[in-house]
């Protein structure tokens, strides 16, 4: 087997050990640039980056973008939606970067790039003593014999590990930029955001526009009650900076000149306080839309908390009037089992959409409780909750 190898290397293959170097050099290289351009370019961590930055972008296009999401998303999203629930609350970080990053080629580029370096240096070590034996015919052939034995392998593994260090810090930085888009995500998601139009400027924007508009004309207005030699000279004023000229030898023109200079700085005055009265009541409206806003939150989250609160009472006294200890331990039911029979009954007689809600709440504790974890409860959990979303869809088409 040994001669069959050293014949293969030493007449079939004839190649000189420096091309050995640069066609195992160039394995590795190709496997780190095969690795990054797929593992940038494909897959589904790409397409879930892809349809949040549109969805970032563009709030009002929110459904059509999730639509072209992959299909575990897309059915968080459409639970979600039917739910009438925030959609953050079922689309999780882990569900929409980690467990993509995880899958991906671009989180083992590094790795292809090592496995590759070590088969090359493998291969360089066991190849280059057979490539250099016409060499050791030589004068100096066994000192270049033993040396190359050694360089080339340690070139390709320096080479081959700063690749894999730069496919290591190329996919943490595609994993941060992934964590930062999420951010960026959740309130466009779930419409916490408002679409911005373009071409249209902001109301804070529109009134400082209109302020700084109106120097040009409130001049005009207030020499219009002059004779028609002041308003010409009012117009030259606005259109020209303002040259002090010689005063003329007839005393008689001063006081007129006067009189149109103290005119000129009650009317500059009277546009600065107009200026400044304009900027604040665009800053006391803003702080009062802010304030606004952040008032209608925390009535959102209050009756979120009151509403869960009360849920969570009525769960409780309902547990407190029908479970009592002996009755549970020969009967064996649950609270689980009570959620489901509500939602058989729901899918017998119907109910109002605020009785699915609080059931469907109901349902989704009872899913998250570790004693619910077993195959058969799960299984009888998804069956309740598939049976409750039907009754929900079929109220709201009434």
């Amino acid at each position: 087997m040994i001669a069959v190898f050293e014949k293969l290397f030493t007449q079939t293959i004839k190649l000189a050990p420096d091309l050995w170097l640069y066609i195992l050099l160039a394995v590795v290289a190709a496997s780190f640039v095969v690795a990054l351009v797929v593992g940038l370019l494909c897959g589904e961590f790409r397409t879930v980056k892809v349809r949040m930055r549109g969805v970032v972008n563009s709030p009002d296009k929110a459904l059509a973008e999730m639509k072209l999401m992959p299909v575990s998303v897309k059915k968080q999203y459409k639970t979600a939606r039917m739910a009438n629930a925030r959609p953050s609350d079922f689309l999780s970080q882990r569900d929409l970067v980690e467990a993509p990053y995880k899958a991906s080629l671009i989180s083992k580029v590094w790795l292809v790039t090592f496995a590759a370096t070590i088969v090359c240096s493998l291969i360089a070590f066991f190849v280059m003593p057979l490539a250099l034996v016409p060499l050791a015919e030589s004068e100096n052939g066994l000192a270049g014999l033993t040396m190359s034995m050694y360089i080339a392998p340690m070139i390709i593994l320096l080479v081959g590990g700063l690749l894999t260090l730069v496919g290591a810090i190329i996919g943490k930085c595609s994993y941060s930029g992934a964590v930062k888009l999420y951010a960026k995500f959740v309130p466009a998601v779930d419409g916490d955001v408002k679409p911005s139009v373009k071409g249209q400027a902001e109301p804070a924007q529109q009134q400082q526009q209109a302020v700084y508009a109106q120097p040009v004309q409130e001049p005009v207005q207030a020499y219009a009650a002059e004779p028609q030699e002041n308003v010409e000279y009012a117009a030259e004023q606005v259109a020209e900076p303002y040259v002090q000229q010689e005063p003329y030898a007839e005393p008689v023109v001063e006081p007129a000149a006067d009189d149109r200079a103290a005119a000129r700085e009650e009317a500059m005055a009277r546009m600065r306080a107009e200026q400044e009265a304009a900027q604040r009541a665009a800053a006391q409206e803003a702080q009062a839309r802010a304030a606004q806003e952040q008032q209608e939150r925390a009535a959102r989250m209050e009756a979120a908390r009151a509403a869960q609160a009360q849920a969570q009472a009525q769960a409780q006294a309902q547990a407190a009037q029908h479970a009592q200890p002996a009755a549970a331990a020969q009967s064996g039911t649950s609270s689980a089992d009570d959620v489901i029979a509500r939602i058989e009954k729901i899918d017998r007689e119907g109910a109002p959409r605020e009785t699915m809600r609080e059931v469907a709440t109901l349902l989704q504790k009872e899913r998250a409780k570790p004693e619910n974890k077993t195959p058969e409860q799960q299984k009888k959990l998804n069956e309740a909750l598939s049976k409750l979303l039907k009754a929900m869809s079929a109220a709201s088409r009434k």
